[in-house]
């Protein structure tokens, strides 16, 4: 499956500027999160993003597109080994 991203612009965070990326394929069939993580990892190697989950009253669920949040820098706090 071919997964596309496209840069939706730099965003201001409370983690700092963020670089929002679209991600999905063709269709927008559901993706998995190996598949989008591979996607990620492809064009953004040795990068730090997040994905955001919203409350129920700002969910768009029209289509299988997934956001993510491209940092400059390691975030502090979210070390996963420890």
């Amino acid at each position: 499956m071919n997964v596309m991203i496209t840069e939706r612009g730099t965003k201001e965070t409370c983690l700092g500027p963020a670089l929002q990326l679209k991600v999905f394929a063709e269709g927008y069939p559901v993706l998995t999160w190996r598949e989008v993580w591979d996607a990620f990892t492809a064009a953004y190697p040795g990068r730090w993003a997040v994905q955001i989950f919203p409350p129920s009253e700002s969910l768009i669920d029209s289509k299988a597109v997934y956001h993510l949040f491209v940092l400059d820098s390691e975030p502090q706090g979210f070390n996963l080994r420890s």
